[in-house]
This record gives structure tokens, C-alpha cells and sequence, in this order.
């Protein structure tokens, strides 16, 4: 059986090609005989049998992209011999090279012909979301692209690489991604990293704060000395100086940075060695009394041994008429006698104890020296100021205290009437005076920062490390594990190294690196070479630990905020089974972890403030290594003369 084919009218069509001028050699035009065609319209084939018919059919090959929606720098890039139309043939043809379109080559990693092996979703198809009729131009058309950016899900962060594993060569065995294991990280979620771009803002701007109030320390690894002509007590003009320590941060002050919320013992507890000071310092004040120049130049508070007797007068009131039988005092402005408010009477009589006085906010000046109340006539030079970041408190002249950096107090008369401590920590004032309570410090020196170079350091670290785990984990999460590193790491900063003042987020930055351990950990089947990344992670560690020996940053909060990360990562992390044994296992794990969180902490908080470690010399050792002799000092002003 034949059948009759049927080919194209267009075929039967005459063929003329006219060039642009005719010359005398070539004709104006190409004329082909089409009558010689016409034999070839209709030719006989023979009817395929049906099996013959659907071996010819062609394949249904899986769709590829194509060559136009693809850019310019995946195209194939191999050299294609162009097809030149020799002028001689047709000399009144421009000479062209002919370059055919390359054909589409699949890679070795096409998904089409491999399979899908990678866990990312592909990208949300946003021309398929019904849109206005109106063009995309000027503001739509912006609005367009923000987004399908926003849309795109293709580069999700991957489980077991991120940002720094891509760094570090890190690389997934494909071979162990099955079908269960495929299904599990499709449905990890991705986050946006608010958390971490909302820290970061805020330490930005409380280091710009602070130093735009505070302004900047001497910058270096040692000592500045301060000199300068300054009225002393005495009257005279004398040279002092004091001593303060450099920041090689290039921010503020080692005093500013405490009044700002920085990490120190003995703002947040009754610290015994600061405090016993203070107490031999008020009993010294008990048994002061006014210092009157004889020449009625002025008088001060003072002991018996500092006060000149060729030019004053130690007025005691044992030794003089006393009020109601006193044996403490006489105080320099101030007596039970002559104050309206608080008044010394009935029940509220003022004790035989100085350092119990109150101060007399309304004070009655007597007309004259009479019956022993010299102390109220004459000029006071001297009141207290605290100095220094130990509660220290000394009566001197306004000048002197404003040239050491002091708080002077121009509303009292003794030392015992203030709060040194107080004015040392600022922040919210304590309940009781005598018991420092800023806990909240734990908390607070995590966004502080001290200096420049600090707060940019710390900005790297987060945009490139916090960001990445961020997406992987989450905004509540991450914030649980930063927050929760950097409390754990500067309450065990404050046990073992009460005496000193510390800033910045360093236990939240290595809870981070413990997140980083723990994400090896968990995808430890996924990964090649999984011995090598964790190698590499720990020494990143080690460098940690070693920048952790210099001044300002702390080794104990690196350390133990290395242990909490670790711990509440592997509660909170996000993760692959492998098996009902391995979710098991994990299980038992989230649970063993929150519990060692729990118990870490209680006995931190234990060792802190019911059973205190007030003398560790070793301990220093650990945290600062003396590269100089004042490389390690505590951060306190020195007065030299």
C-alpha cells in the first residue's frame, strides 16, 4: 500500500534573488526553473508498520532552558568555525560570517539529567502572580525587582556549610543525601537576620554615644601621667599628679566605661575587699574632727595626726564643751545643735557616731564662736570626693577633685554621708546604699564596647558569622544563644576576676563559635572531611583565646560563653536524623544539654554570691598575660604625689 505525500505550496513557489545593481558580467537577477520542481511535489512512501512508526517517533527529551533567558557568561564558550560567503560566488554580496547559534551542552552538575540532589528550593516563579495592566516602569518597575529578590529562595543557607565552611572548603558527600534526608532539609525554614541587625545598630550607637560623651582615653598599653598645679587643702598651690591607664581600644575611660554598664564585681555584689577598705576608712572618719587655722584662713575634717598643730586647731569635743555628753566629733559646718532639718530631737537624736549622721539640708548658722560651736563659723575648704573605682572618698578642695576625674560633693560634710560606690557605678541607683545590686550588668556590658577598634571588630564578626547562623537558625533562637553565651561568660568574668572592669559581646561571640562546632557535629555524615572542619574550627578557637589575653577582652567570658553556646546549640539547632536511633539519640541529647545549661549556670550564680571567690592569683593568668609591667594592672587611678 503507497500513500501520496504532500510537500509545501511555498516549495512549488519561483525563487528570484535580485542584488542591487547588475553588472555587465553577472545577470540583475538569479531566475530558477521552477517547471523542474514540479515532478517533486508528490513523491510515494511506503506505509511504515506501526512498531516501524513508533521507533521513529522522536523522543520526548526533558525541557531545556533556553539560550535567551540565559546570561551572557554560562553560554558555551566553545570557538565555532564561522561559514564564510565568498564574495567571488556573488560579488555584489557583502562578504559575512555566518556564526550559528551554540547548542545548549548540560554540565555535569544539570540537574536534569543527574537528579536533584541539593536541598535548595528553587526560586518562586513571581511572573506567574497576576499583575496590573499597566506597564512596569519608574517605581512599579523597581518595586518589581525588590521583589523577586525577596522571593528568591535558591541560595538558602546549607546545613553544615554557611558562609565560613564555604571559606574553609567545606563540602557536602551527595552520595548520603537520600530521599528521607532531602525531604528534611526542604523543610528547614529561612530566616531573615533581624536579630542580628538589630544588635548591631545598637552597639554602633551606644559606642558612638559613649564616646561623644566621654571622649577618648590616652591610647597605648601602659600608663599616662597627669601633672598640674592644683589647690590642696592646705591653701596652697602644689603639684599633683595621678596616673590613669591607656586604652590601645582608642575609646574612653576605664572609669566612663564602669559608669556606662560595664562588666565589674563590685557594682553587682557587697565585694569584701572593696568594701572592708571603705569600713576602715569611715572608722578612721569616726575619730576625725574640725581642722581650724589659727590665722581663720578656713578649717577641714580631719585626723589628729594630719592636722598641723603650729598652724591649727584640732577641735575635738572631748576636749571642749560637748553636746549632750559627746565623745565623737567636732564636724566642720555641720552640728546636731544648729540644724532645722533634719532635726537632732526626741527620737531621731543624732548618734554618738559620725558616720551615722545625716546631712542637715537646713543648717542654722550661729551669730558667733560661743559655747563650742567654732566648727560653724568658720570657712570650709574641703568636702568629700570620691576618687578612683574602689569607693575611695577623701575630703579635699573642689580643684583637686575635678583634676583626678573625682565626684565631688558640695551638698555634704563627711565621706560617710555619701555613696561612693554609687557615684563610681552610676547606672540606676542601688536600693540600699551599702549594697551594690547592678546584676543587670551581666547583660548590659554586652553591647558596650572599648573603643573604635572594638565595636569594628565586632561588626565584621557579626555580619559575616551571626548573619549566616541567623538564617539557618532564626531570629529567637540565635537570640537565646547570644544572649544567653554572653550572660554565662561575664558572670564567670566577675567570679574570677572580680577586680576587673570588662566590655563587649565576647561570651556571645564564642557561644557563636560553639554554634559553628555543634553544626559540624550534627551533620557530621553529610560532610566531607568532617575531622578537618572541626580541626579548622579549633584553631579559629585558639586564636579567640589568645586575643582574649589582652586588655578589655576577657578569657573567662570567652571560655564559658563557649560552653553555653555549645550547650544551647545543641538544644536549639536545627537538625538531620539519620535513622530512629539517631533522632533518638538526639532527643536525649536536647534534653542532657538543657539540663547541663541549667546546672552551669546555678552554680555560677552560687559561686558568685553565696560562696565568693575573692583571691585567685593563678586565675589572672589565664585572662592577661603581663607583656609590661602595668599590661595587666587593675584599671584604677594611681595618685603619685
Amino acid at each position: 500500500m503507497h500513500s501520496r505525500s504532500f510537500a509545501p505550496a511555498s516549495v512549488a513557489e519561483d525563487y528570484t534573488l535580485t542584488t542591487p545593481a547588475a553588472s555587465a558580467t553577472t545577470p540583475a537577477y538569479i531566475e530558477y526553473d521552477s517547471t523542474s520542481l514540479i515532478d517533486d511535489v508528490f513523491f510515494d512512501v511506503a506505509t511504515p508498520s506501526p512498531t516501524i512508526a513508533a521507533a521513529m517517533r522522536a523522543p520526548k527529551w526533558p525541557e531545556r532552558p533556553r539560550l535567551s533567558d540565559l546570561p551572557e557568561e554560562v553560554l558555551p564558550t566553545a570557538a565555532v568555525r564561522p561559514v564564510p560567503v565568498s564574495s567571488k560566488i556573488y560579488p555584489k554580496i557583502p562578504e559575512v560570517e555566518y556564526k550559528p547559534e551554540p547548542i545548549w551542552i548540560p554540565s555535569e552538575m544539570d540537574e536534569v539529567d543527574r537528579g536533584e540532589t541539593t536541598w535548595r528550593r528553587k526560586a518562586i516563579d513571581v511572573s506567574a502572580v497576576p499583575k496590573a495592566d499597566e506597564p512596569a516602569v519608574g517605581l512599579r518597575r523597581i518595586w518589581d525587582k525588590m521583589l523577586d529578590t525577596a522571593f528568591d529562595n535558591s541560595d538558602r543557607r546549607q546545613l553544615g556549610i554557611g558562609a565560613l565552611g564555604r571559606c574553609l572548603n567545606r563540602q557536602w558527600r551527595r552520595d548520603r543525601i537520600d530521599s528521607d534526608i532531602k525531604k528534611q532539609l526542604d523543610d528547614f525554614s529561612d530566616h531573615r537576620p533581624y536579630f542580628t541587625y538589630w544588635v548591631t545598630v545598637v552597639q554602633i550607637i551606644v559606642c558612638i554615644v559613649s564616646i561623644s560623651v566621654y571622649g577618648l582615653a590616652p591610647v597605648g598599653f601602659g600608663r599616662t601621667q597627669q601633672e598640674s598645679l592644683v589647690l590642696k587643702p592646705s591653701l596652697a598651690f602644689e603639684p599633683v599628679g595621678y596616673q590613669e591607664p591607656d586604652n590601645l581600644w582608642i575609646g574612653p575611660k576605664s572609669a566612663a566605661l564602669i559608669h556606662l554598664g560595664a562588666k565589674y564585681a563590685p557594682c553587682m555584689r557587697k565585694d569584701k575587699p572593696t568594701w572592708d577598705k571603705i569600713y576602715k576608712n569611715r572608722e578612721i572618719e569616726n575619730h576625725s574632727a574640725c581642722c581650724i587655722r589659727n590665722d581663720g584662713s578656713g578649717c577641714i575634717q580631719s585626723a589628729q595626726e594630719n592636722c598641723n598643730d603650729l598652724f591649727s586647731t584640732w577641735y575635738s569635743w572631748r576636749d571642749f564643751l560637748p553636746p549632750n555628753n559627746r565623745t565623737r566629733g567636732s564636724v566642720c559646718g555641720q552640728d546636731p545643735r544648729s540644724c532645722h532639718r533634719p532635726a537632732s530631737s526626741g527620737a531621731n537624736v543624732w548618734p554618738d557616731d559620725l558616720t551615722k549622721w545625716p546631712i542637715c539640708k537646713d543648717v542654722i548658722k550661729p551669730e558667733g564662736a560661743r559655747n563650742g560651736l567654732e566648727p560653724m563659723t568658720c570657712d570650709l575648704i574641703g568636702r568629700p570626693c570620691c576618687i578612683g573605682i574602689r569607693g575611695e572618698c577623701i575630703i579635699t578642695t573642689r580643684e583637686y577633685c575635678q583634676f583626678v576625674n573625682g565626684y565631688f560633693h558640695e551638698e555634704a560634710t563627711l565621706c560617710s554621708q555619701v555613696s561612693c560606690m554609687d557615684e563610681v557605678c552610676g547606672m540606676i541607683s542601688f536600693l540600699n546604699p551599702n549594697v551594690p545590686d547592678q546584676f543587670y550588668r551581666l547583660w548590659t556590658s554586652i553591647f558596650l564596647h572599648a573603643g573604635i577598634v572594638h565595636c569594628v571588630l565586632t561588626v565584621i564578626l557579626q555580619m559575616f558569622l551571626m548573619r549566616d547562623l541567623e538564617k539557618l537558625a532564626g531570629p529567637i533562637r540565635i537570640a537565646v544563644i547570644y544572649i544567653g553565651s554572653g550572660i554565662g561568660g561575664n558572670l564567670a568574668s566577675a567570679i574570677f576576676s572580680p577586680d576587673r572592669a570588662e566590655v563587649g559581646p565576647a561570651g556571645s561571640q564564642l557561644g557563636l563559635m560553639g554554634m559553628l562546632f555543634v553544626e559540624v557535629l550534627q551533620s557530621w555524615q553529610l560532610l566531607q572531611r568532617p575531622w578537618t572542619s572541626l580541626l579548622k574550627l579549633l584553631g579559629i578557637f585558639i586564636f579567640l583565646i589568645i586575643i582574649g589575653l589582652f586588655p578589655w577582652v576577657d578569657n573567662y567570658a570567652h571560655i564559658f560563653g563557649f560552653l553555653f553556646g555549645l550547650l544551647l546549640s545543641f538544644a536549639l539547632l536545627p537538625y538531620v536524623t539519620f535513622g530512629e536511633f539517631d533522632r533518638r539519640r538526639k532527643i536525649a541529647t536536647i534534653i542532657i544539654c538543657l539540663l547541663l545549661a541549667a546546672g552551669l549556670l546555678a552554680t555560677l550564680i552560687v559561686l558568685f554570691y553565696v560562696t565568693p571567690i575573692y583571691a585567685c592569683n593563678a586565675c589572672e593568668y589565664i585572662n592577661c598575660i603581663p607583656w609590661t609591667s602595668d599590661f595587666c594592672k587593675n584599671y584604677e587611678i594611681l595618685i603619685t604625689y
